[in-house]
């Protein structure tokens, strides 16, 4: 099989037409604002409640997901105490708990959707514990119902990274209505994007005043500062991108799921890949109750061996998969030791994300699948 011509990348961002986003800059020259809470990002802000069916109150917007999450931790007081997360995400989410002094303890993960496990998080919280981080991983949506019975059982925060979940409903709710505090990533990874950017949502409304002092450094007048804040700011280019990527997300949402159905079918009678399960075995969630937004294409292989010898022989073929979580948070200087995680050491070393963007045509979805079964030794 032919090697592409052109590069395909695990993922690429949506770029609306480049006459509209002119014509959304002339607001902002016409405006003359740039930044700290201007007519353009309030409009994107509330754009952005009435797609998610929430109160403009229950969210704020930043300058990126990872300040987002850092902020809202610190503005939930967790400073000194432990948050259990999980090993099997991005670096960023065990980064954000670490940086406002707080302990991130790892607990293990389901191994059907690969999300963080409630019961295993059950086994490590103390007194110390003071909030659990989930992380709806590749969009797949945690146990809700088990999370939601650990905070009223033991009074713990729950705050989800929801960083892949953009557009995601469970039960007819947009998962943001989940938990005390979720947090969203516009990177221009995500199939939403505001070119950077990062969203809170939350269910005490009282705490958006808190976080808008937060993002910009805690200063309440020229002569106050009333905490240790940041420069957190979602500026007015940030937002006209996010408003522009809203006409077109329920589409994009609509082809990443073709997308999908196309590797589902392709892997369908393998032996050695499989796609992962969005829903855990362990939950009340069904199909029905779950609008998915397929943000990734993650694929299990039979071993270690197999997914490096796809990732690697991928590139002849001018393919760049990503090994999306590995190695695992608990591998990284920071976070050495600590609890065995086997679940999530065995999915982080068999993982595979594979190509999905907007302008990737079906086509070529068939042949990258086509090329992965080749190299994984699949003839059927």
């Amino acid at each position: 099989m032919e090697p592409f011509e052109k590069t395909i990348l695990v993922t690429r961002p949506y770029f609306p037409p480049l006459e509209d986003f002119k014509k959304a800059c002339e607001k902002i020259w016409q405006n003359q604002y740039l930044t700290n809470n201007g007519p353009v990002l309030r409009e994107f802000q509330q754009r952005l409640a009435d797609y998610l069916r929430m109160d403009v109150k229950n969210l704020d917007l930043f300058n990126n997901g990872t300040l987002a999450l850092e902020v809202g931790l610190y503005a939930l007081d967790l400073s000194g105490y432990d948050v259990i997360t999980t090993p099997f995400t991005f670096v960023a989410t065990a980064h954000a708990i670490k940086r406002i002094g707080a302990n991130p303890v790892f607990a293990d993960i389901d191994p059907e959707n690969l999300c963080l496990d409630p019961a295993a998080c059950e086994k490590l919280i103390t007194p110390r514990t003071k909030a659990i981080v989930p992380v709806h991983v590749y969009g797949h949506p945690c146990d809700v119902d088990g999370f939601a019975r650990l905070s009223e059982k033991y009074g713990v925060k729950i705050i989800y990274d929801a960083a892949h979940a953009f557009g995601v409903k469970l039960r007819d709710r947009s998962i943001a209505a989940y938990g005390d505090m979720s947090m969203f990533s516009f990177h221009p990874t995500k199939l939403f994007h505001s070119c950077e950017g990062g969203l809170l949502t939350f269910a005490d409304s009282s705490l958006q005043a808190k976080l808008e002092q937060l993002r910009n450094f805690a200063i309440l007048s020229e002569t106050k500062c009333i905490d240790v804040g940041t420069n957190a700011k979602m500026n007015e280019l940030q937002a006209t991108m996010g408003n522009l990527c809203m006409n077109a997300v329920d589409r994009l949402i609509a082809y990443r799921r073709s997308i999908h159905e196309t590797y589902e079918k392709a892997f369908a009678r393998c032996e050695n890949i499989r796609m992962v399960n969005p829903i855990s075995g362990n939950t009340n969630i069904t199909p029905d109750d779950f609008s998915r937004n397929d943000a990734y294409c993650p694929v299990l292989f039979k071993d270690f061996e197999t997914r490096e010898k796809v990732y690697k022989e991928l590139k002849k073929y001018n393919v760049f998969a990503r090994r999306y979580f590995y190695p695992l948070l608990t591998d990284f200087t920071p976070y050495l030791g600590g609890n065995e995680t086997p679940v999530a050491k065995d999915a982080a070393a068999r993982v595979l994300t594979l190509p999905t963007y907007d302008n990737l045509s079906l086509h070529d979805v068939e042949k990258i699948a086509s090329i992965v079964k080749e190299i994984a030794g699949e003839s059927k």
